[in-house]
């Protein structure tokens, strides 16, 4: 199609008025990500390590959310999320009452966590989880998610916000930028 290569999926809805049976784009990124987890877990090594987290530092995973009211499509078939809409990105629980944000690499992932025809997703990456997990609210707040996991239901990848700071910081200390305290941190005293 367009002089690129194409693939097609059992997931995708069936062709009907209003249904969207077709994405481009560069889905590269989710078949690295997906290989080097595969890699990290069948050898853990400090070198694949490394790679995964260079590969995660550049991937787009799915994410599932809940937007109220749910988009429609205009006029040209776009859709735009109206500013008063409220998006809620599901967290997944531990036994003992951990919440952990969900990441996936393809649609056959997400589908083992929830089989719905229409599942709203947001496109995201390892900054935009970052986000979520660092930042904090009004009234200082820090989320209620530990982490995110990675294909919960398949390679089950846990990135912890302590690993997703620490990320951040070597970035920000490779580019030579000011890097903020760890999450629970004290911040460090100032100058008088």
């Amino acid at each position: 199609i367009l002089n690129r290569p194409y693939r097609t999926s059992i997931y995708v809805p069936e062709l009907a008025a209003g249904s969207r049976v077709m994405a481009f784009g560069d889905y590269s990124y989710y078949w690295i990500a997906d290989r080097h987890i595969e890699l990290l877990k069948a050898e853990d090594t400090p070198e694949h390590r490394q790679m995964f987290l260079e590969e995660l530092q550049k991937a787009k995973f799915l994410a599932p959310v809940v937007i109220d009211p749910v988009p429609q499509p205009d006029e040209k078939g776009q859709v735009r999320i109206p500013r008063d809409a409220k998006v809620q990105f599901p967290m997944l629980s531990t036994e003992d009452g951990r919440k952990f944000f969900m990441a996936f690499t393809d649609w056959m992932e997400l589908k083992k966590w929830k089989d719905e025809e229409n599942q709203q997703t947001f496109a995201m990456n390892f900054d935009d989880y970052a986000g979520m997990l660092l930042r904090k609210d009004a009234q200082g707040n820090s989320s209620p998610a530990l982490g995110f996991v990675i294909n919960p239901f398949g390679g089950n990848i846990v990135v912890t916000r302590e690993m997703v700071a620490g990320m951040i910081a070597a970035k920000l200390k490779a580019a030579g930028k000011p890097v903020p305290p760890a999450p629970g941190a004290p911040a460090a005293p100032t100058q008088q």
